[in-house]
């Protein structure tokens, strides 16, 4: 069954989120993003390179997350790693962090 949130589900997710985030972002986290497929909430984080610590502050975000939940939400943690370029997400998909990144302008 397919449902789509309502805004009030957007931002409350939303602040869960970044609830749930809080003291753990490191240098190498480049964004994170919310999005709902229909059947369930799909947190993304893209990192720049593999890095144990922040794999384990990834395993606490989920048991953070869940513990603001009013109940049984379903969710997917979908963690990618890249240093190439990002590309801004397209709606509805929120951009909760995006990390400041200097870009260099080839003449």
């Amino acid at each position: 069954m397919s449902i789509v949130p309502s805004l009030d589900d957007w931002n409350r997710q939303s602040v869960n989120v970044m609830q749930a985030m809080l003291g753990m972002i490191s240098p190498n986290f480049r964004m994170v993003t919310l999005d709902h497929d229909g059947t369930q909430w799909i947190i993304g984080f893209v990192l720049e390179s593999v890095n144990a610590e922040d794999r384990e502050e990834l395993a606490d975000f989920e048991a953070e997350w869940d513990a603001l939940q009013s109940g049984p939400t379903p969710r997917d943690l979908q963690v990618s790693f890249t240093a190439g370029s990002l590309a801004w997400p397209s709606a509805p998909t929120r951009a909760l962090y995006r990390r400041r990144e200097v870009m260099l302008i080839q003449e």
